[in-house]
């Protein structure tokens, strides 16, 4: 329900800006939803975003101002320099949720007392350069404070310690879509993807504090300078005038990693490696493969309505939660969805399944996730 008024209140807000400001160059959305696990357990939270864009402030640059729940950024991005080259740079800040670390799930079910609170602050310049028609590499330098607190946590569980990081991250885009631009609205929770984009990337994280945290069981002791590798895909095509496919994936390999670094994975909102049936970042994996396909059908001929059928399914590390690193278990789910939309609005819809696994406890596992954006200028 907060989410909601927080929702109606934001978009409020943004027909007020559109109307005071109309000859400008800004642009902006709005949405909010909700993530909950309906059975074993209901569990769940949702997020309300805003955005706010600029156009063309400087040699081609957006000014982008951004706030989602507990999140708020102020972004330059695309600054045009030399030939072919781009600059962008953000200030983030996220307090209390980051990393979802609140919450402990360990074989799909919430443990309380093992979470605890976490925010950090982190400038993030960009660099990146368009070698060729589809291609591009960039080079991002990213510093972060980390500061954690405790949320009723366990006294015998050991809390991270405020740190420092350096993440520097070297990565490779093939990117050719076709889909227009409007897809990539913060009101679009789901872009429908036309066209094939890749992407590759391999970074360090070198913290000023390293010192082991968390339960005695070796999960929780990053190495001085933590690696990662990292690959996705997200394609789709178009068949006449009714269907649409999609296929994407997640490929990620870490050393010396924590569960503050880990990929988020489970759940069927826009934040995390998509499984449906789970809650919302049930698992924190290192090592993991996930891919997915998805299947949408248009209601009636030229209109944008869509039903689909989506199936989600891979493998991860220490699926237990127990600090076995080299143990992998399987993970999948499957998903009724749909993406309605009208005009500025769109409202969706997600009912999942998951699949069971030796590694899960308390089956069937049953989720559901409702969005709503608006175009709001």
């Amino acid at each position: 329900m907060r989410t909601i008024v927080v929702l109606c209140c934001a978009v409020m807000f943004a027909s007020s800006v559109a109307q005071a400001d109309a000859d400008t160059k800004w642009h902006g959305q709005v949405a909010g939803g909700g993530d909950f696990g309906l059975a074993p357990e209901v569990v769940g939270f949702g997020w309300v975003l805003f955005q706010a864009t600029r156009a063309d402030i400087a040699r081609d640059a957006d000014l982008r101002l951004y706030y989602n729940t507990d999140t708020v950024e102020v972004g330059l991005d695309r600054l045009s320099f030399g030939k072919n080259f781009e600059f962008s740079v953000a200030l983030r800040a996220e307090f209390i949720f980051a990393g979802l670390l609140r919450y402990y799930y360990q074989q799909g079910k919430r443990v309380d007392g093992l979470g605890f609170n976490a925010s950090y602050v982190v400038l993030l310049p960009k660099i990146q350069w368009h070698a060729g028609d589809h291609h591009t590499l960039e080079l991002l330098t990213n510093v972060r404070y980390w500061f954690f607190g405790s949320n009723n946590t366990d006294p015998t569980y050991l809390l991270p310690r405020n740190s420092w990081v350096f993440e520097p991250r070297l990565g490779y885009i093939y990117w050719n879509v076709t889909s227009p631009s409007e897809e990539w609205g913060a009101d679009r929770l789901f872009p429908r993807i036309e066209g094939v984009a890749v992407g590759a990337w391999i970074g360090v994280d070198v913290r000023s504090n390293i010192t082991p945290w968390g339960l005695p069981d070796g999960r929780n002791d990053p190495s001085k300078g933590i690696l990662t590798i990292n690959q996705w895909l997200k394609a789709g095509w178009r068949f006449g005038d009714r269907f649409r496919l999609e296929l994407g994936d997640t490929a990620n390999w870490g050393e010396g990693q924590d569960d503050i670094t880990r990929m988020r994975v489970a759940g069927m909102n826009p934040y995390v490696v998509v499984v449906p049936g789970l809650p919302w970042s049930a698992i924190l994996s290192e090592r993991l493969f996930v891919a997915q396909v998805s299947g949408n059908v248009r209601v009636k001929k030229n209109k944008p309505q869509e039903l689909g059928l989506l199936i989600s399914g891979g493998t991860v590390n220490d699926p237990f939660r127990v600090g076995d690193l080299k143990q992998f278990g399987g993970i999948g789910g499957v998903a009724i969805t749909t993406d309605l939309r009208w005009g500025i609005w769109q409202v969706y819809a997600r009912v999942g399944y998951a699949f069971p696994a030796n590694w899960m406890v308390d089956n069937p596992y049953f989720a559901m996730m409702a969005g709503l954006g608006v175009n709001a200028f």
